[in-house]
């Protein structure tokens, strides 16, 4: 029987967890006994508990050395940022799965034992979980789906208790395929600092014929933009926000009438935003266009591999069908 559960226990995908940490040595203080605890819990699974630390000047490396010797260091050569950070980390896994956190995320502690099990199939690419505030009340987000209207792309929270397909596994709180991840490129830093990049990294899996799930019962609770708000004003944030939904649009939207509404409707919104003396998507849009030559480099290299229209895409993740590969 000994020899039954070792097979067993072989046979199932081992995990490596990433953590992204810059100078955030009291968050890792906080938040790292739970993600402890969870590993624990799921005793028939190998976890490998990894911090990706993107050259902290604080004291997070000495804290982890003394605190938490059995959990593997890794350091950027270069600061890299969230999306750099990740990459770097999967690269030097070897796990067959990747859990990837903020360190401002705590977890339940059967979280990781709920979403791994999703992995028995190939076209899984990705499994996330409800996201709750430090409070552990407030539903913050999870099941998300998305429409074009007037030329813009929207997101939408959809039925928080349904398990489902959604439009993307949520920046730092989820597990992904490993190998898919890196035939993927990872998350395309083009998006650096932060926002759309997983939402980027989602779609174009998508595109692929692979599936995001939106597993309510895997609970995880942010400290939502503890970090990212030490680098970045308010102000800028959202520029940065505006600009990336501009390269996220340029990049992977190829059904012909979503471009051409597109290509109506946003000259007209800069207009009226221009004569109501609103700069912010200007702004955003002269900072996307300063992005276009690489953007259009990687939107070519997709394309390649694109099996699904966006309107199949949006049809399988707003009815919450599981998308099904030509």
């Amino acid at each position: 029987m000994i020899a039954a559960a070792c097979r067993a226990l072989a046979m199932k995908k081992s995990v490596s967890i990433i953590i992204t940490n810059w100078n955030g040595r009291e968050l890792l203080e906080e938040c790292l006994p739970s993600i402890v605890e969870a590993v624990k819990f799921d005793n028939d699974r190998k976890y490998i508990v990894q911090v990706v630390d993107d050259c902290s000047n604080d004291d997070s490396i000495p804290y982890l050395e003394k605190n938490y010797p059995d959990i593997k260091l890794i350091k950027t050569p270069v600061n890299m940022g969230f999306q750099g950070a990740v990459n770097y980390g999967a690269k030097n896994s070897e796990s067959e799965l990747i859990a990837i956190l903020n360190n401002d995320i705590k977890i339940h502690k059967n979280t990781f034992k709920i979403l791994s099990a999703y992995f028995d199939e190939e076209d899984i690419f990705a499994v996330t979980g409800a996201v709750f505030g430090w409070d552990k009340k407030t539903f913050l987000y999870g099941n998300r789906g998305g429409y074009f209207k007037g030329g813009h792309f929207y997101l939408f929270e959809k039925e928080r208790y349904d398990l489902s397909q959604t439009l993307f596994a949520c920046g730092g709180a989820f597990i992904c395929n490993r190998i898919k991840f890196l035939e993927l490129n990872g998350f395309d830093t083009i998006f650096h600092p932060l926002y759309y990049e997983e939402i980027d990294l989602s779609y174009r899996a998508m595109k692929r014929g692979w599936s995001i799930l939106y597993e309510p019962k895997a609970v995880f609770y942010h400290k939502v933009q503890s970090t990212i708000t030490k680098q970045e004003s308010k102000k800028r944030i959202g520029y940065i926000s505006g600009r990336n939904n501009y390269l996220f649009v340029w990049k992977n939207i190829t059904d012909p009438g979503k471009i051409i509404s597109y290509m109506i409707f946003i000259p007209f919104f800069l207009v009226r935003d221009l004569l109501k003396g609103k700069i912010r998507f200007w702004i955003s849009f002269f900072l996307a266009i300063k992005k276009i030559p690489e953007l259009l480099r990687k939107r070519k290299i997709e394309k390649q591999y694109f099996k699904l229209t966006d309107e199949e895409i949006l049809f399988a993740v707003n009815s919450g069908y599981k998308l099904r590969r030509k």
